[in-house]
C-alpha cells in the first residue's frame, strides 16, 4: 500500500487558524444581528480571538526555528498575521457595541457582517488549497473572490456613512459610535483581502 505523504505542519496550522476565522465569523453575524439581545455571547468573540492568537504564536514560533517551508517564510507569516488580525477586528467591532452602549443595530452592520461571514469562507477553502499552489488553479479564484466580496463592502461602508451622517444632528454621540464601529468593520474585511493578497502573490511568484 502506498504511503501518504504528510501534510507539512504549516499548511496544517494555517487551517486550523482558517477554521477559527469561520467559527469567529458565524459568531460575528450571529452577535451582530441579534444585538443587543446578544450582548452575553460577547466572551465567546474574545474567547475566538484567543485563539486565533495561539495559532499564530505556534506559526510563528516554528518560523523562527525551521530551516526549510513550504513557501516563503515571509509570506508565510504574513498570511497568519492577517488572518489574525480579521479576527482582532471582528472582536474589537463587537466589544464596541457594548463600549458605546449600542441600542439598536444598523441594516449596514449586519450587512458588514455577512459580507464578512462570506469572505472568511472563502478564505477557508483557499487554505484548503493552499497545498498545491503550484497546480490548484481554483485555489486564485477563491482568493480573487475575496477580493470581491472586500470591493463590495466597500460600497455598504461608504453608504453607511452617507446615511450615518445625514440624520439628525441631535444624534452627534451615536454617530460617532457607529462610526467607529463601522471603521472596524471595514478594516476587518480589507485584513480579509490582505490575506488573499498575500496568497495571490505566492501563486504568482510560483507561475
Amino acid at each position: 500500500m502506498p504511503r501518504v505523504k504528510k501534510e507539512d505542519i504549516y499548511y496544517t496550522l494555517l487551517k486550523q487558524l482558517a477554521a477559527v476565522l469561520v467559527e469567529a465569523g458565524e459568531e460575528y453575524v450571529t452577535v451582530i444581528s441579534g444585538y443587543p439581545a446578544t450582548m452575553a455571547r460577547l466572551p465567546r468573540m474574545k474567547m475566538l480571538e484567543t485563539q486565533a492568537d495561539d495559532c499564530v504564536r505556534d506559526i510563528m514560533t516554528r518560523l523562527y526555528t525551521s530551516f526549510i517551508t513550504p513557501f516563503d517564510r515571509e509570506d508565510i507569516g504574513a498570511l497568519a498575521l492577517a488572518m489574525d488580525d480579521v479576527v482582532d477586528h471582528m472582536e474589537a467591532a463587537t466589544l464596541r457595541l457594548d463600549l458605546f452602549n449600542v441600542q439598536e443595530m444598523r441594516p449596514e452592520a449586519i450587512e458588514l457582517a455577512n459580507l464578512t461571514l462570506v469572505a472568511v469562507q472563502e478564505m477557508q477553502d483557499m487554505i484548503k488549497r493552499l497545498p498545491h499552489y503550484k497546480t490548484d488553479e481554483k485555489l486564485l479564484k477563491h482568493a480573487i473572490a475575496v477580493g470581491h466580496v472586500e470591493d463590495g463592502a466597500d460600497t455598504v461602508y461608504e453608504n453607511a456613512l452617507r446615511i450615518l451622517f445625514r440624520e439628525d444632528e441631535t444624534r452627534g454621540k451615536e454617530s460617532l459610535a457607529w462610526l467607529r464601529i463601522f471603521d472596524r468593520m471595514e478594516h476587518c474585511l480589507d485584513c480579509c483581502d490582505k490575506a488573499a493578497g498575500v496568497v495571490r502573490n505566492v501563486v504568482l511568484k510560483s507561475s
